[in-house]
């Protein structure tokens, strides 16, 4: 079975301006959020240390369906988020629908929470996901609390189409930085 090829994800996020490194889980993962992390972050196809932009890691692990094609996890950090917190799901939970009539895009939007609504509020992120929506990639973004973090993920064939929709999963993760900047979830644990 293929691997993803984090070097090759590497060398084309620094096309688009983004810094990466392949991640070490033992230096690259604090020891607080290992235990929660491992799932995301130490399957066999390795991860991602994200040095600038909105997400933390990018994490891979192949599937089979028609072919072998891999979910890629991408995580930003949040020691308050708790995917138990049915309150922190109403928050950030998210997934796109869209329909499509002969061939054009005739509805779009993001539901299922608060950042839903601030999807569907920006509009560089919508005409950008609108553009694409029609690749495997940006169509099966979504959103979901985690424990300690939010994950946003997606499929992708390669290296190439991952990093295709890597931009809008970098936007996608600023709103939620944003968002997760301006509401109270908890007090900040001693680690």
């Amino acid at each position: 079975m293929p691997v993803m090829r984090n070097d090759e994800i590497v060398t084309l996020l620094m096309e688009t301006g983004v810094s990466s490194r392949i991640g070490n889980f033992l230096s690259d993962v604090d020891d607080f959020y290992k235990p929660y992390f491992e799932r995301w972050l130490k399957n066999r196809d390795g991860f991602l240390t994200i040095l600038n932009g909105n997400i933390d890691y990018v994490g891979s692990e192949e599937v089979m369906r028609f072919g072998p094609f891999h979910n890629m996890y991408c995580l930003i950090r949040n020691m308050h988020l708790v995917e138990t917190d049915l309150n922190h799901g109403m928050l950030l939970n998210a997934s796109p629908f869209y329909s499509v009539v002969d061939g054009i895009v005739a509805e779009l939007g993001w539901s299922g929470s608060v950042l839903a609504e601030r999807l569907n509020n920006n509009e560089g992120l919508y005409r950008a996901v609108r553009k694409r929506i029609l690749n495997e990639e940006v169509r099966s973004i979504s959103v979901r609390v985690v424990n300690y973090a939010c994950l946003i993920e997606s499929k992708a064939w390669d290296p190439v189409g991952f990093v295709s929709a890597y931009l809008i999963i970098d936007e996608i993760g600023g709103i939620v930085r944003n968002l997760l900047a301006n509401i109270h979830l908890g007090d900040k644990v001693n680690t």
